[in-house]
């Protein structure tokens, strides 16, 4: 009996480790279409320190997630605040 608990145990312990697993960007891209740029929602700042091995910036879309080569947060900074700014005063982007 008591092996079969431990048995039920172990299987739920394992379980839960893998839905807890990360979703890392093993590759960056450096380049990316504008308008891939202008659809970017949000963006998470990715470390090789952590549990992932690369640096990257992780691009949210609606629909979609891109791996993007850090150099680029400078850049979609930019783009993200125009496109708030945008919205702000009430014209579309």
């Amino acid at each position: 009996m008591d092996l079969v608990v431990l048995a039920i145990l172990l299987s739920i312990a394992f379980s839960a480790a893998q839905g807890a697993t990360p979703k890392c960007c093993v590759e960056t891209t450096k380049k990316f279409p504008l308008e891939v740029l202008l659809k970017v929602t949000k963006y998470d700042v990715q470390t090789g320190q952590g549990v992932c091995a690369i640096d990257a910036l992780v691009l949210h879309t609606k629909y979609k997630r891109y791996c993007a080569a850090p150099k680029l947060e400078r850049l979609l900074k930019k783009i993200l605040s125009k496109s708030r700014n945008g919205l702000r005063n009430g014209s579309a982007v």
